[in-house]
Order: C-alpha cells, then sequence, then structure tokens
C-alpha cells in the first residue's frame, strides 16, 4: 500500500467507522438489545478519540459539513439511549433521572463553553511579542491548552459514563448503576468547570487592551528602534520573513520586526529580534516607533499601507529573493522609497518591465542569506539531483510551475537514468492550494519516490535522529501547551539562551539526517527541515522553474535546469528569464535532461560553467565585500540619510541601556 492508498483508507474508516457504530446503537436501540447497543456505543467513542488524533482533519471537518459534528454525535447518542429505554419499558422514575441528568450535563456544558469563550476574549491581548518585557502586565500562566482547544470535543463524551451506567442498568436491572453513570459524567464535567473558571478568575489580573499599548509604547521608548521590519501575510508565507532573521539579528542598526497576523507570530522562527505583531490597524497606526527612520518589507501585501503611511520613514522593498517572475516587478513595488536587489539583474528587470520604480531608487546590495553557500558536492555514491519546483502561483499563465506538465514525467526518467542517480523532492510551500492539478502530481511524485525506495511510506528513522526529533518537537510541545498571552510573557528575554540551543539542535538533526540518508535513498522533503539552502549544499545539480530558488542556487556555481513549459522556443525563454542564461533547458518530456546530467557525471563536458560564474555576479553581486556587509552599509547611509531629513530626538537614559546592550551583542556576533 502507498501513501496515498494509506491515507484513503483513513478516510474510509472514518466516515465508514462512524456511520457502522451509530447503526448499531440504532438497531439496538429499536431491537431492545443492549449489548449491540453496548457495541455500537463503544464505536463511537472510539471514533470520537480518534476523529481528535489519528485520522486526518479532513474527516472531522467533512463530518461537521455533513451535519456530524461532534454536538450532533453527543446528542445523537443520548436520543438513542433514550429510545433504548423506551424499548425496554423502564419505570418513569428511572427515565426522569436520566433525563434530568441529561439536561443537568448540558447546562453544565454550555457554562462551560461560555466561561472557555470568556476566558479567550480575556487573555487575548491586543499585541503579540518576543523579546519585550511584559512583566509589568502581571499576564498568569496560561490554561492547559488541552482544555482550551475545541472544548465540546472532550466535554460532551463524558457522557460515557451515564451511557455506560443506562446500558449496564437495562442488562443487570441495577438501578443504582444509572446513579454512579451520572454521578461521574456531572462530577467531572462540573470539575472542568471549576478549574476553566478558576482561570478566569485569575486572568482578571490582566490589563486592558488600552494599559498593554501604553505598555508597549513605553517598551517603544526605552528600546528606541532603528528600523522597521514589517511584514504581513499568510501563515504558508511565513517562510518570507524568516529567511531574513540571522541577517536582521547581525545589523549594526537596532531593529524590531513588525507582524500584523497572530498566526504569522505562531510560524515565526527563533530569533533575538524584538518581535512586536500589532493585528488592528489604528492600534499600530497609534504607536510611535521613535528614532526609527527605515522601514523594510519583505513581501508586497495590502497591509503594507499600514506602515508606509508614516511620513518619518524611509520605505524599502527587500522582497523575498530575487526571480526573473513577474512577482520580482510587480508595479506596487514604486510606492517604497527604494527597492533593493540582490544584483545588476533585478535592476535591468525594472528598467525592461518600465513598471515606474525608477533607476535612482534601486541599490544592489547582494543575499547576505547566501553569504555561506558553498560549490560543495554531495557525498553519496550516485549524483543527486534536487528537484524543487516551485508553486502553481495565482494565475494560469503557462510555465509558472514545471510540476503540472512535466514534474512526474521528469522523476519518472530520473528514477530510470543510468548510471543511476539519487532523487531529492523539495516542493515549494504553497504547492496545491490553488491548483488540483499541482496536488495529484505532487501526490504521483510521492508514489513515484515511495516505490522506487521499495518502501510503503517514508524511511525509517535512526535513533539518534529520532531522539533530536523529540528534543525539537519538545519546543513545539511548549509552544501549543501555552497561549500567545503566556508565550509573549515568557519570550521577553532575547538573551534565554533559546535560539542558540535551537540552533546547535538544528544543526545536529541536519548532520544526522544527511549522514542517516548517505546511502543514496531518494527523499521526499516537506516541511521546514532539512533546509532549501542543507538541499543545496548535498545536491550536484538543481532543477527548477523561474524562481527565486534557482537565483540562489546559482551561488553554489553549480550546474542546474530549468523546464521550459511557457510554450516557446528555448531561445524567447532565455531572453524573457535571465536566470536561465546558464541554464541547461528541459522540455516538458523531459529533452535535455541527458546533457544536464552528463555534466555532473563528467564535469569536463560541463560547457556552461564559464557562463554561471559570470551569471552569478550578474544575479547576486561580487563576492567582495559580504552581502550582510553591503546590506548593513546601504541600511546606515539610508538611516543617516533620513535622519538628517527628519532628524532624531536625545536618546533617553533607556534608550542608551538598551543601545549599548544591542552593540554589545552585535559585536559578539
Amino acid at each position: 500500500m502507498n501513501l496515498r492508498q494509506y491515507f484513503a483508507a483513513k478516510e474510509v474508516v472514518g466516515y465508514a467507522g462512524t456511520a457502522l457504530a451509530f447503526f448499531l446503537m440504532l438497531i439496538g436501540a429499536v431491537t431492545a438489545n443492549p449489548w449491540l447497543f453496548a457495541v455500537g456505543a463503544v464505536g463511537t467513542y472510539a471514533m470520537d478519540v480518534a476523529l481528535m488524533g489519528f485520522l486526518p482533519q479532513e474527516v472531522s471537518t467533512r463530518l461537521q459539513q455533513l451535519r456530524m459534528g461532534v454536538t450532533t454525535r453527543g446528542l445523537l447518542r443520548q436520543v438513542l439511549l433514550l429510545a433504548l429505554l423506551a424499548a425496554e419499558g423502564v419505570s418513569v422514575r428511572v427515565l426522569s433521572v436520566v433525563i434530568l441528568s441529561l439536561l443537568v450535563l448540558f447546562a453544565l456544558q454550555f457554562t462551560a463553553g461560555v466561561t472557555v469563550r470568556m476566558l479567550g476574549w480575556r487573555r487575548k491581548l491586543p499585541v503579540v511579542t518576543r523579546n519585550i518585557d511584559l512583566g509589568a502586565l502581571r499576564i498568569p500562566d496560561s490554561p492547559p491548552m488541552a482544555l482550551i482547544r475545541s472544548p465540546m470535543s472532550r466535554l460532551l463524551p463524558l457522557d460515557v459514563f451515564l451511557v455506560a451506567g443506562v446500558t449496564a442498568f437495562v442488562i443487570s436491572g441495577l438501578s443504582v448503576l444509572v446513579a454512579v453513570g451520572a454521578a461521574i459524567a456531572i462530577g467531572l464535567t462540573a470539575v472542568y468547570q471549576l478549574v476553566i473558571g478558576w482561570h478566569l478568575w485569575r486572568s482578571r489580573t490582566i490589563p486592558r487592551s488600552e494599559a498593554v499599548m501604553r505598555h508597549v509604547q513605553g517598551w517603544l521608548d526605552d528600546y528606541q528602534p532603528q528600523v522597521v521590519v514589517y511584514f504581513s501575510g499568510s501563515p504558508e508565507g511565513a517562510y518570507q520573513v524568516n529567511m531574513w532573521l540571522d541577517c536582521l539579528a547581525k545589523l549594526s542598526l537596532r531593529p524590531v520586526i513588525v507582524l500584523r497576523e497572530r498566526a504569522i507570530a505562531a510560524q515565526l522562527a527563533p530569533t533575538t529580534v524584538p518581535v512586536l505583531c500589532v493585528p488592528v490597524s489604528t492600534d499600530l497606526m497609534a504607536l510611535d516607533f521613535g528614532p526609527a527612520r527605515v522601514a523594510l518589507y519583505p513581501a508586497n501585501t495590502g497591509k503594507n499601507i499600514h506602515m508606509l503611511r508614516n511620513p518619518l520613514l524611509r520605505h524599502v522593498f527587500i522582497g523575498h529573493g530575487d526571480s526573473d517572475k513577474i512577482a520580482s516587478i510587480n508595479p506596487f513595488t514604486k510606492v517604497h522609497d527604494e527597492v533593493w536587489t540582490a544584483g545588476k539583474a533585478g535592476r535591468d528587470r525594472y528598467a525592461i518591465a518600465q513598471v515606474g520604480v525608477r533607476d535612482d531608487t534601486i541599490v544592489e546590495v547582494g543575499r547576505p542569506q547566501l553569504d555561506t553557500l558553498t560549490g560543495s558536492v554531495s557525498d553519496t555514491s550516485r549524483p543527486t539531483v534536487l528537484y524543487a519546483p516551485t508553486w502553481e502561483g495565482w494565475t494560469d499563465e503557462p510555465g509558472n510551475t514545471s510540476l503540472i506538465d512535466a514534474g512526474p514525467r521528469l522523476i519518472e526518467l530520473l528514477l530510470r537514468a543510468e548510471p543511476g542517480v539519487r532523487v531529492l523532492y523539495k516542493p515549494h510551500p504553497f504547492t496545491g492550494i490553488r491548483s488540483a492539478r499541482a496536488r495529484r502530481a505532487h501526490k504521483r511524485i510521492v508514489e513515484l519516490i515511495t516505490t522506487a525506495n521499495g518502501t510503503t511510506g517514508p524511511a525509517p528513522r535512526s535513533a539518534a535522529l529520532r531522539e533530536l526529533d523529540r528534543k525539537l518537537a519538545s519546543f513545539d510541545d511548549e509552544i501549543s501547551a501555552h497561549d500567545e498571552a503566556h508565550h509573549s510573557r515568557e519570550e521577553g528575554d532575547a538573551d534565554s539562551g533559546v535560539v542558540e540551543r535551537l540552533r546547535v539542535l538544528s544543526d545536529q538533526w541536519h548532520d544526522t539526517y544527511w549522514s542517516d540518508n548517505s546511502d543514496g535513498r531518494h527523499l521526499v522533503i516537506e516541511g521546514p527541515r532539512p533546509s532549501l539552502y542543507s538541499c543545496f549544499h548535498h545536491a550536484d545539480l538543481l532543477i527548477s522553474d523561474i524562481s527565486s530558488v534557482v537565483s540562489d542556487f546559482i551561488a553554489t556555481e553549480k550546474p542546474y535546469a530549468i523546464t521550459n513549459c511557457a510554450g516557446v522556443s528555448d531561445e524567447d525563454f532565455r531572453t524573457a528569464n535571465p536566470t536561465s542564461q546558464a541554464a541547461y533547458l528541459l522540455a516538458p518530456d523531459g529533452s535535455g535532461l541527458d546533457e544536464a546530467l552528463l555534466a555532473i557525471r563528467q564535469p569536463e563536458t560541463d560547457h556552461r560553467a564559464d557562463e554561471r560564474r559570470g551569471l552569478r555576479e550578474y544575479l547576486l553581486g561580487p563576492r567582495e565585500p559580504s552581502s550582510q556587509s553591503r546590506f548593513d552599509a546601504a541600511l546606515r547611509d539610508l538611516y543617516r540619510r533620513a535622519a538628517e531629513q527628519h532628524p532624531v530626538t536625545e536618546l533617553s537614559s533607556g534608550g542608551d541601556a538598551v543601545a549599548a546592550t544591542h552593540s554589545a551583542q552585535h559585536a559578539s556576533d
């Protein structure tokens, strides 16, 4: 069974199991067969447990859409329980006790649901922060999130004790079992209500929104930020700001990261840079960023307007990777005071596109993220090919991605290549969010690689890697165990050492992962680990599309191939896409692949090596000085010019202290 069949089977189990269990309960109630009823009841509770963890989330969502969510399932169980009692002809006294117990349970569940909502509202701060001291706000510990998330999924199944008691009574005739079952169900629900109520009472110490925003403003007044890094987007786009975190931590100016979505704050990678997420626009626009004179934007989004309106700031678009895609020449970019590109290629793109971005506003700063990339070759017995297609995009323009038209075919050819090669497949995080065809192509590639490995799923992990997985997961578990307010309070210290511990663990994880997979096994790589740049390090050849992945890989100067799915000649394709100038071009049917593979098997045949070296400087700028130093120098120069236009007032004593701390941290870096 392959992965696709495995997950499909789990979905069938979810739907069929739920239907069968309730059907058995119904037959047991109608025929007054308590044993059949009991089997069905056990099945329904087992399915409730499975839906909370074992079965795919899609099953629970689909049942909810079909009006068989957890609330409906709970009510249906109780109706069938009453039907069983009616069929058995029990006394009015017993029936009354059961009905009264169900009503009490409902009242407690309703009250608990209201309490959970009030608690969530009370603990929801107007901001989410990191590395910002919120100690003065007196935020109490978070309630256990297992009790808060989907409370009805945990509360409603507690009637299992009442159902068990009633069923046992019907079988044995002992009415005391009804009372015992009802007492346990009601007692546990009441305990839940008391625990949640206690946490609601504790939350009374949290200040109102206005006081929280005053505290944040006070922190800004002390910190005296000089650079604002502003980001808004969807959770899947968090990588666009994450790629800048290490660069920001090394700046000689004091940065603050401003986010707009709570989901982005939850997806942000560890960093020592202060982070301030302000979801409400009026709260953001009321903040005074003091001596800040530069704002950096990794993405063009509608909410950027809430920071662009600040006249004291020089607004700079830094993007999240240079490429020949249309996103790299977005006309909206012209609203910024400056546009920073990696190399001259970015400047030329805007000149050719004529979208209103003036040449005198463009600054070439390199790509700081690529400073550590090298041209190392894979350490396996077979050459390694990395297939990293971009996603399908928001439009249906031909050539957006090779995944749909060429992906499975390319993988088939690579898996059959002689002499053999190892395949790494790393899809874009957005793959399949818009196109069903892209989702199908992705699943097909996963099936091909899984089959080629001779397995039915991912390769088993070594004990060392499992232990590193566990350690890294413990950080995620800590995050999921508490709410935003708790984490904002706990993550007030930028020097806590958490970032360094995670960096060390991540390095160990990557070393262990590649060591475990040094036998040439084909790999499907999804998620943040291993990172794209780590894949670059272990790849001899990249196959990709017109995207920033290609521009970044060129930093290694290793061979790369691009699939021409645009429906134009190769000559026109190279003219329209400068990043393809040194590429081996492939057709959707895989033509041209043999030449690209020969370049890594016999490097002396690699006739595009010189072109790649020249293209690297054109796309990314010179190797020296480093991109990080050029980026920092450009930032300091712009800050100086902006401060001359809008002079910065003297720092407060608090600001001097924070500035000294930041300078010491920068010096240690």
